[in-house]
């Protein structure tokens, strides 16, 4: 599991592929209200991960929500610092 806490949140290498797939075509299709349920359960598993916290961030941006954006926005940045798509 990828979580390693092994509690209900871990998900498996295929789950978080998985959800990470779904969540980026459903941001494709316009539905960003589940691709930020996807993108946040792809990230309990993976925590670190800048690009999903871009992505979410992207998918509330749309949803006009823009406070929790910004946040998405700033977390992607402070795990990565040189990640291109924040500004």
């Amino acid at each position: 599991r990828i979580s390693g806490s092994g509690g209900p949140a871990a998900l498996s290498k295929a789950e978080f592929l998985e959800r990470v797939r779904r969540s980026n075509q459903a941001c494709q299709q316009g539905e960003f209200v589940l691709a930020v349920r996807l993108y946040t359960e792809a990230l309990t598993a993976d925590p670190q991960n800048c690009i999903l916290y871009s992505n979410r961030s992207a998918a509330y941006l749309r949803l006009g929500q823009h406070a929790k954006a910004l946040d998405d926005a700033i977390k992607a940045r402070l795990i990565n610092p040189k990640w291109p798509k924040v500004r």
